[in-house]
């Protein structure tokens, strides 16, 4: 889809996840959804937003061992429980980015799709591209899934974003979190961090690229940098605690954090 966007909303910016309350962090998630509206009033292209999960999804799914499959019935009640705290956190964000001025919609990914072995092998997409034709803003987020090999699986949102961004023909990915990239350290942990201005196939094997911090059960950086590398589209990580960055970047400024080609 011609100039498409996908934004994807990191958990640790939406949410308290690193107090590890299933809280949204209202103050910032209200300020993103006044960018995203000003940047759409100031030009029009289709938008799709992916957030992640924080502790509404982390916090549970770790608790009930969600990402080891489905092992024992208590996993059952697991499931049921992580899938509505996620739905909870969807509504939340709907609602800021509606109150905004912006026509979001939530979307479930679990009612549509299906995992093998951890893989999204089946995600149709007629719905969500009926639904950006017409304007609208499909607001999906990472979820419990059923998995045809491990009864059970979880899909990141990060691992949502670059299957959607290729099945749609996205122009640009845009993911957001709470540090200003990609750093060879981790930032919040080693004041030295150096921030990595550009990924790429020539240099990432070169690379020390920084884990992710908190409880997070659906992979590290590394493995979420080279699926956004597969796209062979641009991409970039951009802090969302910097004013004003994400209308720019959603208006078509580059350099603003870490890209990826």
């Amino acid at each position: 889809m011609a100039e498409l966007i996908i934004l994807k909303l990191g958990g640790s910016v939406i949410t308290k996840k690193g107090e590890g309350k299933a809280e949204v962090n209202k103050e910032v998630l209200e300020r993103l959804a006044a960018e995203i509206s000003e940047a759409r009033k100031e030009k029009e292209f289709p938008l799709m937003i992916v957030h992640g999960a924080g502790p509404f999804g982390h916090v549970p799914a770790k608790e009930y061992g969600l990402h080891e499959g489905l092992k024992d019935e208590r996993q059952i009640e697991g499931f049921s429980i992580t899938h509505h705290s996620m739905e909870k956190l969807n509504f939340l964000v709907v609602e800021a980015l509606r109150k905004a001025g912006l026509n979001a919609m939530e979307f479930q990914p679990s009612s549509i799709g299906i995992l093998r072995n951890e893989e999204l092998v089946h995600f149709p997409t007629e719905a969500l591209e009926g639904i950006l034709n017409i304007g609208l803003i499909p607001v999906a987020y990472g979820d419990v899934l059923v998995d045809e090999k491990k009864g059970i699986s979880i899909l990141s949102g990060d691992h949502l974003v670059p299957y959607l961004a290729k099945k749609l023909n996205a122009s640009r990915v845009i993911i957001v979190t709470d540090v200003a990239g990609i750093f060879d350290s981790n930032p919040k942990e080693n004041k030295d961090a150096k921030l990595i201005p550009e990924i790429n196939s020539g240099n990432i094997d070169s690379l020390n690229i920084g884990s992710s911090t908190s409880t997070d059960v659906t992979g590290g950086m590394q493995r979420k940098v080279r699926e956004l590398m597969r796209l062979e589209i641009e991409s970039e990580i951009i802090s969302a605690l910097e004013p004003g960055l994400v209308k720019k970047a959603l208006l078509g400024e580059r350099n603003l954090g870490t890209v990826i080609t």
